[in-house]
This record gives C-alpha cells, structure tokens and sequence, in this order.
C-alpha cells in the first residue's frame, strides 16, 4: 500500500487546487457548463443509458470519431491501443495491467457494439475483425469492474463501441484504402511486397417510420508475418420500424440488425528464432476458413414513466482449420443465444435499472473434447441518486453458471459517488466486484502449434475480483472567438485492483512423458495498484485565411493523452498451484522467469498521445504509443524456443511506436488521407517468440455524402401551413 500513502497526499493537495481554481472560475464565467464541451460528452456504457462524461463515477476513455475516422483503422484493436491505460496484445485487452497474455482464450474486458456483447461463446475472446469499425462513431473505455451490468467478462473493464446514429439526413461514408508493409531485409522470408488493401462503407436514413442502415467491408490483407493473412468480406445491417404517435402501439419500436462474415486466416505463434522473427517454426501454418453470423432481434418501449429495451442474439460460428497435420482436428463451430430484458423509471431523484438475462452457448469441437453446453442465468439492479451537485449509485447482480452439470454462481456489488466541487470539478470514488468463469477452450482445449502444446483443465475454478478507484476531472474553458478558444479536461485517478483465483496459463511437465505444456491454472490472488493522469481537449481559432466559399479558415489543434503507472503483483509466490509429473510442486516464483512477485506479461509503464493540427481542408496528426518492456515471463520460454532468452535479456523490448497521418479534403465529399505507422521502424518482442509490425504505409480515399435534413424540411412545411 506504499503507493497510496504518497498518492493520497498528492491527490488530496490536487482536489484544493483545483477546487480553489474551479469556485474562480464561477465568479469569471456565468455560461456554466455549456462551455465545457468534452465534460458534457455523452456516454452510454456506465450505466446503460445516456449520461454525461462529467457524471461518471468511474473511469472513462473516451475515442472521438474524428480519431477513429483519421487513423485509418482496419479493426477495432488497433484503434483501442490509442487509449490511455489501453494494451491489445496478440487480440488480448489489457487494461491497467488486469490482464496478461493467454493464447487466444478467455477474456477480462467485455467488448460491447450498442451495449450487445460481442464475445465468442466458446472461446471467450473478441473476434475484432468481426466488429464493423466502419459504422463506429465512438469508442467508450470503463476501466473499472463491470461485471454488475455487463457479466462475467467485465472483470478488468468494459468497451463499447457506438454505431453512427441513423437520421432523417441520409449518411453515406466510403473509404477505399490502399498500403503495404515495408519488412527490415534481415527480417525477410520471401521477396513478394506484402500489401493491404479494401473497401468499406456505411449507409444510413430514416425514411418515415423506417430506420435503415447497411455496412460492408471487404479486406485483402497478407500480413507481414510468414503463413499470416486476413481476407475477408462483411456485410452488417439495422432496420428499424417506429409506430407513430396515432397507432395504439406507440412509443413500440422494433429492430432486426445483423451482419455475416466469410474469411480466410491465417495464424502466427512463434517465430523460428530471433534473428528470423517473421518467419513461423518449421513453417508451420494454420489456416482457417470461417464463417460468423448474428442475427439480432430487438424490442424497444419508451414509455411515459418506464422504458423496456429487450435484446436478443443468435450468434454462430464455423471455423474450419487447416494446420497441414491430419491428426490434429482443430474445426470448430458454436452457437450463443442471448436474450437480455432491461427496464428503467425515473422518479423525483431516483433512476432505477432493473435487468435480467440469459446466455446458452453450444460448443462442437473435437479439440474442446467434443461437444459442451453453458448457460449463465444473471439478474441485475442498479438505484441511482442525482441532486444539488451530488450523484450515488449502487448495484448488484447475481450470476449462475452451468456448465455440462457443473454449477457455480455468485453475487456482486458495486458503488460509486461522484460530487461537482465547483463548476468544473469533479471528484468520484467507486468500488466495484467481479466474477468471471472461465471459457470452454480454457478448460478443455487440447492442441498444439509447433514446439508449443496446449492442455485441458476441467478443474479450473471462476475468478473474482474487486476494483478501488478515485478519480478526479478537472475542466478547463478558456479563451474567446478572437483569441482562441481553449477546451480541455485532465482526469487524475489512483486504482486498485484485487482478483482471487486468477487464471493465467503456466509451463510445466504435466504427466509422466510430458516434455512441457501450457495449461490454465488458478494462480492464487493477485494486486494491481497504479495511478493514471489523463487529457483530452481541442483549442480552435478562426484566422484571416480565406475558404473558396470566402468564409475564415480555422486552426484547430485537438489531442489525447495519457500516462499509466501500475504495480502488477502476485500475493503469494509460493502457492502451489501444480505438480510437475517428478512430483516437484509448481509456484509462480519456480515457474516465472523472473523470481519476483511481479505479474508475467504486464506492462508497468504505458503512454498514450495523439494530436492532430488542422487548417482550413488540410490536416495532420502525430501519435505516439508507449508500453515498458514485461518484466516477467515464463521460464520455460527461455529454454523452449530458440532466441527468447538472449532477446528478453537484452532490455530492449519496450515498445515505442511513433505514427504519422496526414489528410487534405479535396470538397466537401472527398478527402485523402496518407498515414506511416512506425516511422522509426522500431522493432522489439511484443510478445514471447513474437516481433511487433515493421513499417506500414497507407492511403485512404473518403466519401462522404450528407443529404439533406428532412427534419428542417417538416418544420419549415408546418411554418408555411401554419401562415
């Protein structure tokens, strides 16, 4: 706990500068709020329902689509490694070191689009290049226990992506993208230009009654590892119908959204060596031939005093392996049904959230030991209070999990306040429970891919786990249209997290001819402690340059930054959480490359920045991402695989990215847009056996097409009937 006793006198010294600057500022300003404008984002992921960034009682991240739009995504991973605190390693969400590195399998973050989870039943982990990024307006990052609204993957955090709303003015927005990777010559394994290109699009409008939405992304991209490739063609869709006023079913509203995906894959584990990092070991290859679909039907009723919202998903999955070994059957295929009923009323101060919902996943795969079922039977509450500057909330939720007969279940709590210091200062404290049970392919997985095996544990127990945050929001409004206006907040916040039963995979020789295996155990309990200090804002000028239309050109500068410090340990090295099959017990400590408390595959230190400057039609942006080499590892990867020890040792595995992006908009409907990703080429092990992306050129060309507002049309009509 050292690293509160300095953080509390620090924090404490902050609130009453802030405060003192924040009650100056009332007697300055009488605009209130409305000046703030990144305080008063709207956010949905807290508490399922709109809310303004400024009220949270937990910490927040927040992705605008200017950033989203700019960076040229390909899928929402890379976008997420912009986030302050934020670190997706090899598919795995990592935030304030709550996670490691786990193979592919389980998940501590929920990742959600429109709040509807979007997690794989059987494996338990984000199928990224499924989530259409193309739609996505904004990204909502909770870095604190979820698990009361959101269930068992909310443990370390929640991600919500949210999709472009659909209005009377019809959307279109098309981008053509274009690049390729250009690969060190000592790290080439053929001569063939390793390129990336595709198209995506999205369609929205509301013609009357009707909401419509259509999305389509289609990539070729052939990776920059041996064996690796993604190409792949989407398409996704909502429709909506809304009764009018005049029909008896009003305010009824009802959906039918859904998307398909068929792809080719390929995967990368471990390299041959250090020296040949992009080159897979023996050339070993898997290929997978997969098909999703989810098919989502939704009903909505926004009533006087109630609002019910009751969602359902069918979700299927069929993934067929080609791994060149006729002995090892790695197909497998699964169905998740999701059905969700969340209702609210408001009265006098009080919101309450009332929820309960059931998931049943149907896995088939001979690697998962045949054919399991898993049902998860939650119900969920929250009351929140809201008046004079003061916000409370507090929550529950109980979970039950069957598993093949196998039962388990728990209930959580979590509770937060948020209190407005002053017109712009905002002070929360929020604690919050978790429990999460592990996936099918956690406990039951047996395969291999190389020199590295991977083994089934039926006996794996769920993890809980509690977070402790408080937190600190300051906004800052300065300036007017002469000389700039200047708009920003910075976020300060200490944390604490605490999981018991935490499983993470761990080498050892599990049976009598077992020369070394990976398996999921439960590693006894763990801490988490850390800060982190956050900035978002923009500050924009109008200059006497002229636009062709004649109007000012505006200079606007906008940025996010952020800095987390965390201290990953485990409670007790030696707990013995195994048995080697010579009968030697198995610890952390005996099993960890490093015989420390510290947590494997953690990154203490992690930087975010992005800043983007913009004049007139033309723009350009700089970001940067940093994350501290792990101090810990397995053991055994430095005796398994060839270049792992001298690589590790060597201290030079702090990732360092350096990005830059530049755009013109050519009209109103088209922009350019050019971006290099490791500029630097900076190229370190992001993983055990596994060397980060070299450099990436790109191009993207944007249409976007914004007709007219019918709403304005409506009224204007009435206006001149009404004459």
């Amino acid at each position: 706990m050292e690293i509160f006793k300095n953080l509390n006198t620090f924090i404490c010294f902050f609130c009453l500068f802030l405060t003192n600057l924040s009650f100056s500022q009332i007697e300055n300003d009488k605009n209130s709020l409305e000046n703030y404008d990144w305080l008063n984002e709207v956010i949905i992921s807290t508490n399922k329902d709109a809310t303004k960034l400024k009220e949270s009682v937990v910490g927040i991240s927040l992705l605008k689509p200017y950033l989203i739009e700019n960076k040229i995504t390909l899928d929402a991973g890379k976008i997420l490694n912009q986030v302050p605190g934020v670190v997706v390693n090899d598919g795995q969400i990592n935030i304030r070191s709550g996670s490691g590195w786990s193979y592919g399998a389980g998940s501590r973050v929920m990742v959600t689009l429109d709040e509807m989870p979007m997690l794989a039943g059987d494996v338990g982990s984000v199928p990224f290049n499924f989530l259409p990024i193309e739609s996505v307006s904004g990204i909502e990052v909770i870095k604190n226990a979820g698990s009361v609204l959101y269930g068992s993957s909310a443990l370390n955090g929640i991600v919500n992506l949210r999709s472009v709303p659909i209005k009377n003015q019809q959307y279109v927005n098309v981008n053509v993208i274009a690049g390729f990777y250009q690969i060190p010559d000592d790290l080439k394994f053929s001569n063939k230009i390793r390129t990336n290109y595709g198209v995506n699009g999205c369609y929205t409008e509301k013609i009357d009654n009707h909401s419509l939405m259509f999305t389509w992304n289609q990539l070729n991209d052939d990776g920059y590892r041996m064996n690796e490739r993604d190409y792949r063609v989407r398409i996704g869709w909502k429709y909506g119908y809304e009764f009018s006023s005049k029909s008896i079913l009003n305010p009824l509203k009802l959906w039918l959204n859904g998307g398909t995906q068929r792809g080719e894959t390929g995967s990368f584990l471990i390299w041959q060596n250090n020296k040949q990092g992009y080159t897979s070991i023996d050339s070993s290859y898997s290929i997978n031939t997969g098909r999703r679909v989810n098919i989502d039907p939704i009903i909505e009723w926004n009533g006087k005093k109630w609002k019910h919202k009751f969602q359902n998903r069918y979700f299927s999955i069929d993934n067929k392996i080609n791994n060149g070994d006729t002995s090892s059957h790695q197909d497998n295929k699964s169905v998740l049904l999701y059905s969700e009923l969340k209702s609210k009323r408001s009265f006098g101060y009080f919101d309450l959230t009332l929820g309960i919902v059931r998931i049943n996943t149907k896995s088939e795969a001979q690697m998962f030991d045949g054919n399991h079922i898993i049902e998860n039977r939650s119900a969920y509450s929250q009351l929140q209070y809201k008046r004079n500057g003061w916000i409370a909330q507090i929550g529950g939720r109980y979970e039950h999990y069957n598993l093949d007969g196998n039962i388990a279940s728990k209930p959580v709590f979590r509770a937060g306040i948020n209190k407005q210091l002053g017109q712009a200062t905002f002070l929360r404290a929020s604690y919050g429970e978790g429990f999460r049970y592990p996936s099918i392919a956690e406990m039951f997985t047996t395969t291999s891919t190389g020199a590295i095996f991977i083994l089934p544990n039926p006996g794996l127990k769920p993890e809980t786990g509690n977070n402790f945050e408080i937190g600190l929001k300051q906004g800052i409004s300065l300036g007017n249209k002469k000389v700039g206006i200047f708009n920003t907040y910075i976020d300060l916040s200490i944390f604490q997290n605490k999981y018991q039963n935490m499983m993470e995979y761990s080498f050892g020789s599990w049976f009598i001819g077992d020369f070394g295996s990976f398996k999921s155990v439960n590693m006894g309990s763990t801490t988490i402690q850390g800060f982190e200090i956050e900035s978002a804002g923009a500050f924009e000028k109008s200059t006497n340059l002229k636009n062709e239309d004649g109007s000012n050109k505006t200079y606007k500068i906008e940025w996010l930054l952020g800095y987390t410090y965390s201290n990953p340990t485990i409670d007790n090295p030696n707990f013995v959480f195994g048995v080697h099959s010579n009968s030697d017990p198995m610890t952390f400590k005996n099993t960890a490359a490093n015989p420390t408390n510290v947590l494997k595959y953690r990154n203490r230190h992690v930087f975010r920045g992005d800043i983007q400057f913009s004049l007139g039609d033309f723009e350009i942006g700089f970001s940067q991402k940093y994350q501290s080499a792990f101090e810990n590892i397995d053991f055994s990867f430095l005796t398994l695989i060839d270049g792992v020890n001298s690589n590790w040792k060597s201290g030079n595995n702090a990732g360092l990215i350096t990005d830059i992006r530049a755009g013109y908009r050519l009209n109103e409907s088209i922009k350019i847009q050019f971006q290099t990703s490791n500029v630097t080429q900076n190229i370190f092990m992001g993983r055990p056996a596994d060397l980060n992306a070299p450099r990436f050129y790109q191009m993207q060309l944007n249409y976007k097409f914004l007709g007219t507002d019918k709403t304005k049309i409506l009224q204007r009509k009435k206006v001149l009937e009404s004459r």
